[in-house]
């Protein structure tokens, strides 16, 4: 089976830390895949939050999740803290990729790099809508940097 390959932004935006906690663990000990998601939602969450949104309301639209991949590299176990820088990368039309390197702070070892890909959703119409022209300026991404 081939491997996810993630590309990651040559720039983090928003950095934040969460410990692992007893019950992030799987049978075996270390941090399970389950709560990887919580923790890439949380900080997805925090990262709008940081620049002044919440996920039903940016510039009006919503934003709404169409993918995901994480591509793990170590193990993380109950206490640890873990660093997640967040950046974003691949605009298209309608969404982009945000992007997560999530290191374990005490081993300065990365754990996993993940990416979720959102798009930009009006939920009146119920229908994909183009990204806001005012969130890709305030990432400073022009239209020709546009897939």
């Amino acid at each position: 089976m081939s491997r996810v390959k993630i590309a990651m932004p040559d720039e983090f935006l928003f950095s934040m830390r969460h410990r692992v906690g007893i019950s992030d663990l799987n049978y075996a000990r270390h941090l399970n895949s389950v709560a990887m998601v919580h923790i890439l939602h949380e900080a997805r969450l925090q990262f709008l939050a940081n620049l002044g949104f919440n996920e039903s309301n940016i510039f009006g639209l919503g934003m709404v999740v169409t993918d995901m991949g994480v591509d793990y590299r170590s193990e993380s176990f109950a206490n640890d803290w873990l660093t997640i820088d967040v950046g974003v990368g691949r605009f298209n039309r309608y969404g982009c990729n945000i992007c997560f390197r999530i290191t374990n702070t005490a081993l300065e070892k990365v754990v996993c790099n993940a990416t979720i890909g959102v798009v930009f959703f009006d939920f009146d119409k119920h229908k994909i809508a183009l990204i806001p022209k005012a969130f890709r300026d305030l990432l400073g991404q022009s239209e020709q940097d546009l897939d």
